[in-house]
């Protein structure tokens, strides 16, 4: 499974999630803050995906997980 949504910083300092190749389009949810710090943006991708956060910063970490499987929603 491919990361749908990433994270980027605005010049003044906010992280805010958005969808990949859509770097200037911040994804809002309802009940959520847009901008904040770092790990704010990133459990917002999370959400957006529709993942755990862990799970999430395990398909976005270094050590590449074998894949994302559906049926158990976790990360093999």
């Amino acid at each position: 499974m491919k990361l749908a949504y990433t994270v980027s910083k605005e010049k003044g300092g906010m992280w805010y999630a958005h969808a990949n190749g859509f770097p200037g389009i911040p994804c809002m949810i309802d009940g959520y803050s847009t901008f904040g710090d770092k790990r704010n943006a990133l459990n917002n991708a999370a959400i957006m995906m529709g993942l755990t956060y862990k799970d999430y910063m395990q398909l976005r970490g270094r050590e590449k997980p074998k894949e994302y499987s559906p049926k158990s929603g976790k990360v093999r």
